[in-house]
Order: C-alpha cells, then structure tokens, then sequence
C-alpha cells in the first residue's frame, strides 16, 4: 500500500494542510512513527521548502524528508510496514532507519534534484528554450517546441510535467484528512491527493498560479532561496532571516540606502541635472523646459529605485537622464 500524499489549499485563509505524522523516540534503538493531524502552514510552504533543499547534501534530504514524505517514501521502501495508512503507529530500529536513510539517499537524491532543476525553468519561463538546446534540428518535434519557447510566458511549461502519468486525484473525504476534526473555518471541501512527487508539486504550482492573483516565483538575489511574491511590484529580495536577524529584503533596503548622492556619481549626476532644470524653471523657462521638469519628477523616482535595487546599471540610469536634456 503507498501512502499518497495529500494536500488542501484554503486560499481564503491563506492557509495549506498537508498529510502529517509524528516521532517519537521509544529508546536508544527505536523510534516510533505514528499518524498525525494534518500539519497547517502558509500556502506554498511545501512548494518552497522542496526548491529550497540541497538534495545533494545528505542531510538537508533527510530532514525534508523527516518533514514531509517519510511514511510515503517509507511505503514504497516496504509496503509491508504499515496495514492501515489511516492509523498505524509503527516502530523501527535504527539500524533499518540508517539502511531507509540511505535507500532514499540512492534513489531519490538525483531525481528531486531535476525536478527541481524543471520546476525552476518553468519559474524563469525558460523551460521550452532549454529543451531546444537539445533537440535536433531535423527533430519531428522541433518546430513545435521552438514555437513553445518563443511563445513562453506565464509559467505554461507547468502543464507539460502534468501530462504524462498524472496521478493526481481530488478526494471529498476530509474526515478522514483531518481525522474527524474538520477546521470550522475551512473554505475548500476537498483535498489533492497523489502517489507521486513530480505530479504532487506540479499540481501545487498550478493550483497557485489559478487561484492567486499577480503570483511570481522568484529566487533571491541575496540568499539564492526561492520564494513567492504576490504583488505587482518586483521584488529581487526575500524576507527570509539571514544574518544579525535580518532578512535579505531588510539588508537589501540598507545596502540601497546607504547608496546615497554623496558618493555616488550616477546620482550626483541625476541630482544636478533636476537642480539645473529646477534654476531655469524658477527664473521663468519655456513650457518646453516646464514639460520636461515635470516628466523629471514623475520618472526619476521610478529609476533612482530600480538603480538602487540594482535592476538597471548605472549607464543605464545615465541613458534615461541623456533623455531629460532640453534639445534645441
């Protein structure tokens, strides 16, 4: 019997349940695993905390693992283990628990990470441009993937890895996801359920692009962590802690600030430039000079923080402000 894995998403509340369990230590040679209440977290942690392992690094593995699909993977490993997927409570001995460890090490490491490695292209819309990389020229399929790649945006790829052997089911039986004791302000009345990983996170990631407005999947500039941005604004940092119990976000608005006029001479350039515009305004210019003042003040904000954030160089900044030069 494999143990699917299950999933609710209740976008009202922001929140996700996912299929849990517990551990408990019985003495210096056993552990205990017993069925659990699904676990409550903000939505698309699983997804993120997924992205965000080092599967290379035997640990990092086994503590996502630990999280998240240990009676899963413990199912597959020996589907004799466990009778009632709905109630156990199940010893181990340490040494079979190092030889499980060490069989999902073997078999699952390299896998978990390409998928990664493809979710990540459907992140950065570059799924079908990499796969054209690859394929040759005289490919019978080589004119529809270019055309894919070109027309790629959106995060589309995410319907391909669902297309082959999808297992993904939707089950309406939450007293037994929730063990008969259903949140009373839950706002979805099923569950997604599945038996395998890839199709399991592909579901995750369409299930939020559908039902969240304006969502992007972006990956830090500082810490290289993925995360979920879901406002119109860019935003190149997380807010995840990284160091002095700061998050990258809050160290990335420091390191901005104390890029100031003083010092920097992309703004000393802009700053002279409105100063300049300003004097010949005040003394009485042409409505040609008034315009471009205007359009000064309205555009300078929008690049001193894109310069700032480091999202243009700043020649870049130096090739808008050639455009705020009266022309005769």
């Amino acid at each position: 019997m494999i143990a699917n894995m299950q999933i609710i998403f209740d976008f009202k509340n922001s929140k996700e349940y996912i299929s849990s369990y517990e551990f408990e230590k019985v003495n210096d040679e056993k552990i205990k695993i017993k069925n659990a209440l699904p676990r409550q977290q903000d939505i698309g942690t699983f997804l993120l905390d997924f992205m965000n392992t080092d599967f290379d690094d035997p640990i990092d593995l086994t503590l996502f693992v630990n999280n998240y699909l240990f009676v899963y993977l413990l199912t597959l490993y020996d589907n004799t283990i466990i009778k009632d997927i709905n109630n156990y409570s199940i010893e181990l001995k340490k040494n079979k628990l190092q030889d499980f460890n060490d069989w999902i090490y073997e078999n699952y490491s390299v896998n978990f990470e390409i998928l990664q490695i493809n979710l990540e292209r459907v992140f950065n819309n570059t799924y079908y441009s990499d796969i054209l990389k690859i394929t040759d020229i005289l490919d019978d399929e080589y004119d529809r993937i270019e055309e894919l790649a070109n027309n790629e945006k959106d995060y589309s790829a995410i319907n391909e890895l669902l297309v082959g052997n999808n297992t993904t089911v939707i089950n309406y039986d939450l007293n037994t996801f929730f063990m008969n004791n259903i949140p009373e302000s839950i706002s979805t009345p099923y569950t997604f359920s599945s038996s395998s990983v890839d199709n399991f996170l592909s579901c995750i990631v369409k299930e939020l692009i559908i039902n969240i407005k304006n969502i992007k999947f972006e990956c830090c500039r500082n810490c290289s962590y993925w995360f979920i941005n879901k406002t119109n604004k860019e935003q190149k940092y997380c807010d995840f802690i990284y160091e002095n119990n700061m998050t990258c976000n809050e160290i990335a608005r420091k390191e901005r600030a104390s890029k100031n006029e003083k010092d920097d001479i992309y703004l000393q350039k802009c700053r002279k430039r409105y100063k300049n515009l300003h004097k010949q305004v005040s003394i009485g210019a042409s409505q040609k000079v008034e315009n471009l003042f205007r359009l000064f003040k309205e555009q300078y904000p929008i690049y001193q923080e894109r310069y700032k954030d480091g999202l243009i160089t700043g020649d870049e900044l130096l090739e808008w402000l050639e455009c705020m030069k009266v022309r005769k």
